[in-house]
């Protein structure tokens, strides 16, 4: 099963980082709705292991949340807005979350020939944008289709003119989608890079790659990050778990503060153009849009905002821009707490596994640093990794206190002993299993 779910995650991948042109050969056969076929690669995976732990009597408590969250807070969505449309939406995007968690160990920690699979995907990807940045036009730039009834980019093109200035997504669909790859893939693989100059150099190339995107948000995450990568191996854990809750107060706190106020539109990629979008005309539609469709304190319900309304609200289509704004929405005052058990897992930790953690953490604080600008969860890679960092945090701690589901497909308790480079575990081996 661990196999098949890591099999299912590099294509899965691999189909993201080169989306534009997967698009683009469908869009030449005329069969643009067969990349909806991707979504398979997370259903069949989990509807197998949901169909082999409820014949062993014993089905793990991700599949359990997942359903809850989808009918509690679809329900509110229909209730609300009298479709199930927006519902279905956001179940689908909710998908990506349930197997990021289950699959968290072969996504944030994984083997050492899937760790070389991610770093050929990562060079890929940094070739990709640099020809389009420098030398190449990739024929798919620009292209629309429709898919599901709805019109889609096969990738977005700016309509910029100057090479410096232009947005480059390479062999993916948007400079959005390049700017969160990058440095997702370059954080699994760093803290398993012993040499300093090396790590540096691999972080390095990776932010230079996301500015060559021009995705503001992404380079000041993935940069904070990188430098933190690069702190003394001692500070490493602390600071990470600091930069993840900064990140989380931030996502929350700049739609509030900035409301109302006035920015100048500055010409230029690399201006406060887009902020500036962001503070007068998309948050503010944002806040109108739930304030006149939600149930207090429930929000909109699922699907409420973003991606879903091009289906039943096509007129007032808000992208969020903010990972609060969007869980708002979606989860009303519910979104504080989903927010603080992510945050909170890295420092509940115990000593002896924080190590390991290290990967899943830089992955969590890029992410939600990503967040204050844009509505990561609404990325099928954002939202994957983000649930991997999360549930390989959840297994490392149910790891350590030997408790069950720290292999999320087994359901057993641990039954080997710790590696002597572990003090302070008992030889789980030599205890008695738990009943079940």
């Amino acid at each position: 099963m661990e196999s098949l779910f890591a099999l299912c995650a590099i294509v899965y991948v691999l189909i993201y980082a080169c989306e534009g042109a997967v698009r683009y050969g469908l869009y030449n056969l005329g069969h643009d709705n067969a990349i909806l076929f991707r979504d398979l690669l997370l259903v069949l995976p989990l509807a197998l292991l949901f169909a082999v732990q409820s014949f062993r009597g014993r089905v793990h408590p991700a599949f359990a949340v997942f359903a809850a969250v989808v009918a509690a807070h679809g329900a509110i969505a229909v209730f609300n807005l009298g479709s199930t449309l927006p519902a279905i939406y956001g179940a689908k995007l909710l998908v990506n979350v349930l197997f990021g968690f289950l699959a968290a160990r072969q996504l944030v920690r994984p083997g050492r020939r899937m760790l070389a699979v991610f770093a050929l995907i990562w060079v890929i990807a940094l070739t990709g944008v640099i020809l389009d940045k420098f030398v190449y036009t990739f024929p798919w730039t620009g292209l629309e289709t429709h898919v599901g009834g709805i019109r889609v980019d096969v990738s977005r093109g700016w309509d910029i003119e100057d090479s410096f200035d232009k947005r480059a997504a390479g062999f993916s669909r948007s400079s959005i989608s390049a700017a969160i790859l990058l440095p997702v893939l370059a954080m699994i693989m760093a803290p398993r890079i012993r040499g300093f100059l090396v790590r540096a150099g691999l972080l390095a190339l990776t932010v230079g790659g996301v500015v060559l995107t021009t995705q503001k948000g992404s380079v000041v995450a993935a940069g904070a990050v990188a430098c933190l990568l690069c702190a003394p191996k001692w500070s490493r854990y602390s600071l990470l778990c600091l930069a993840c809750m900064a990140f989380a107060l931030l996502d929350i706190a700049l739609p509030l503060v900035t409301a109302g106020l006035l920015m100048p539109q500055d010409a230029g990629v690399f201006s406060f153009a887009s902020f500036a979008m962001r503070i007068t005309l998309t948050w503010p539609d944002a806040w109108q849009w739930i304030m006149h469709h939600d149930a207090f304190p429930f929000g909109v319900g699922l699907g409420g905002i973003g991606g879903a309304q091009r289906f039943y609200a096509p007129n007032f289509f808000n992208p969020s821009d903010n990972l609060f704004v969007y869980l708002y929405g979606n989860f009303g005052l519910l979104s504080l707490g989903y927010l603080g058990w992510v945050t909170a897992l890295g420092p509940r930790l115990p000593r002896e596994v924080r190590d390991d953690a290290i990967a899943a953490l830089a992955v969590l604080a890029f992410l939600l640093g990503y967040g204050a600008a844009l509505s990561i969860l609404e990325d099928q890679i954002a939202a994957l990794f983000l649930a991997a960092a999360a549930g390989m945090l959840w297994q490392s701690r149910q790891e350590a206190l030997a408790r069950s589901w720290s292999d999320p497909y087994q359901g057993k308790w641990l039954r080997r002993a710790r590696p002597a480079a572990m003090p302070g575990y008992p030889a789980v081996a030599d205890q008695a299993p738990h009943p079940s």
